[in-house]
């Protein structure tokens, strides 16, 4: 039996508790010291308001510490807020942005906090904008025109809306970028299982060359063991041992085919190549079938150790394949040359065009990877990569007689914390530009602030005239006595600014103000009229 479709109002209260609900996790170290200085900045923003409108004398000193200490109040809740429920706390600043000129920077800074937690967006903006809407109505209620009601809800959406965007395109750059490191990570693993594997075959490859070898000369021992008992010369108790001998030779034979056996995978094919078969006649295998290749060697390779020799095979077996594949046509050069202690094998071929423009298959590199197995298993060093000239070159240094393998893979750095690393790195490279970008414009913002207040301020002293001077004035001066104790310039004010029948009829009057304090609310505005080059009339300028 199927269920019924919700309804709307059961869709409403479900989105309604994804909104509320808090986030998951407790915050970091890091997160919980950034909510505290947000909380911190806050605070003394909203308390050094409270003391600016004190020395203003706008409001008493309890009403301005009742204000200081609800504004801490408010700015230490958006920060306990802002971590497990960013739209409560967007409500509380938003409240706050009503009482304080300091409230709608708090209010952009949780909007974009908000933004970039929120993992759901629509629900927790639905109850946001609803609640930054109802807290603009108890402005109707008040004395206000529809106007005010109307500015206050464009001014909230104005320092919510771009803020909670930000943070909303910063949270899912991060989780893209997540995303980004965590497919590295995954390549990374898929490139060791690859590289594991590949490094898993050559061994498996060495133990059948062993087998080879090992089951060659085991063979030979006892074919001789078997010659020596029949022989009619040896007695009853020498021919005894020679029979132990060959019976010996035999087993271990047997054993070491069961053991290769095991070792070998079930998805790897027969060896093709022939028994004993040494550099000279591999190089003469593939001029056969068409390559053209230079050999030098001044050395003896039948003469080295056998796993030694099936290296130094392999090297050039895998280099011939893979020239072969990516060069065809192509001049190869081989190279062998050592001395007392060591050997190297060098094999260089030239790499088309094409190839180089990447028109061609890449492998995967899994030949590569199990040749340097192969050498490290011999104990040599191994190094393929292009030359400076164009051409494709690979090497290997292997110790004549062999020795010891040196760490492998297992040695190297665990993938993920590679990428760690990667990652930490890239964050360093562009954590400078990032600051840059937030403090370059709020430095500019600043500077541009400081600018305006200045200029303002210059403007206010070139156009106040004191209550002193305005008292020392007198009717009937001639103007330009008048003008030599005026301020450089007068405020500029336009008629309809001004009452009716302010300008007497046949004046022309300047118009100054009283104090050069931004913030003096006891400011007034003078007004002198001069008529036939004297001063005629002064007094406060009628105003409307």
């Amino acid at each position: 039996m199927e269920e019924p479709a919700p309804t709307r109002a059961t869709r409403a209260r479900r989105a309604l508790r994804r909104a509320v609900r808090p986030l998951p996790g407790p915050p970091t170290r890091a997160a919980a010291l950034g909510d505290a200085a947000l909380g911190a900045v806050a605070a003394l923003l909203f308390a050094g308001e409270a003391v600016v409108v004190f020395a203003v004398g706008a409001t008493g000193a309890g009403e301005a510490a009742a204000r200081g200490a609800t504004g801490v109040a408010v700015a230490a809740a958006a920060a306990l807020l802002a971590r497990r429920h960013p739209p409560a706390a967007l409500v509380v600043s938003a409240a706050a942005s009503f009482w304080f000129f300091c409230g709608g920077l708090l209010l952009a800074c949780v909007s974009y906090l908000a933004g970039r937690r929120s993992p759901d967006t629509r629900p927790a903006l639905a109850l946001a904008a609803a609640a930054l809407v109802l807290g603009t109505l108890p402005l109707l209620w008040g004395a206000y025109p529809l106007s005010t009601w109307a500015v206050a809800v464009v001014t909230l959406l104005v320092n919510t809306g771009p803020a909670w965007l930000l943070g909303a395109h910063r949270r899912q750059h991060t989780e893209l970028a997540a995303a980004g490191w965590e497919h590295a990570r995954q390549l990374r693993r898929e490139h060791r299982l690859v590289a594991e594997q590949a490094r898993s075959r050559e061994r498996s490859r060495i133990a059948q060359d062993m087998h080879d070898s090992l089951g060659h000369e085991l063979s030979l021992i006892a074919l001789r063991a078997g010659a020596l008992e029949v022989d009619p010369g040896l007695g009853e108790r020498h021919r005894e041992a020679v029979a132990e001998l060959r019976a010996t030779a035999v087993t271990a034979t047997e054993h070491l085919r069961e053991i290769i056996g095991v070792l070998r995978t079930e998805a790897e094919p027969d060896p093709v190549t022939p028994t004993g078969e040494g550099v000279a006649d591999l190089v003469e295998r593939a001029r056969d079938s068409g390559m053209r290749i230079a050999l030098v060697r001044d050395i003896d390779t039948a003469a080295l150790a056998p796993m030694v020799g099936r290296a130094v095979h392999r090297v050039v077996q895998e280099s011939l394949t893979n020239a072969t594949r990516h060069a065809p046509g192509a001049e190869v050069a081989v190279s062998i040359a050592g001395d007392g202690e060591r050997l190297e094998v060098r094999v260089v071929n030239p790499v088309p065009e094409e190839a180089a423009a990447g028109r061609h298959g890449v492998g995967g590199g899994r030949g590569l990877i199990g040749l340097r197995e192969r050498v490290r298993l011999a104990g040599g060093a191994f190094a393929a990569g292009p030359t400076g000239d164009g051409a494709w070159e690979v090497c290997a240094v292997i110790p004549r007689r062999g020795g010891a393998a040196p760490p492998g893979e297992a040695a190297e750095e665990d993938e993920d914390t590679a990428i760690d690393r990667l990652q930490r790195a890239a964050r360093r490279r562009i954590r400078g530009w990032s600051m840059a970008l937030v403090a370059v414009p709020l430095a500019a913002v600043a500077g541009l602030a400081a600018l305006v207040f200045w200029v303002m301020a210059a403007s206010m002293e070139e156009t106040t005239l004191t209550p002193e001077e305005f008292g020392a004035l007198r009717p009937g001066t001639p103007q330009s006595e008048v003008e030599e104790a005026l301020p450089p310039f007068s405020v500029p004010f336009d008629a309809r600014e001004l009452a009716e029948g302010a300008v007497p009829e046949g004046a022309v009057c300047s118009y100054y103000r009283s104090s050069a304090d931004l913030f003096d609310e006891d400011q007034v505005f003078y007004q002198l009229c001069f008529t036939d080059g004297r001063l005629s009339a002064k007094g406060e300028a009628p105003i409307r």
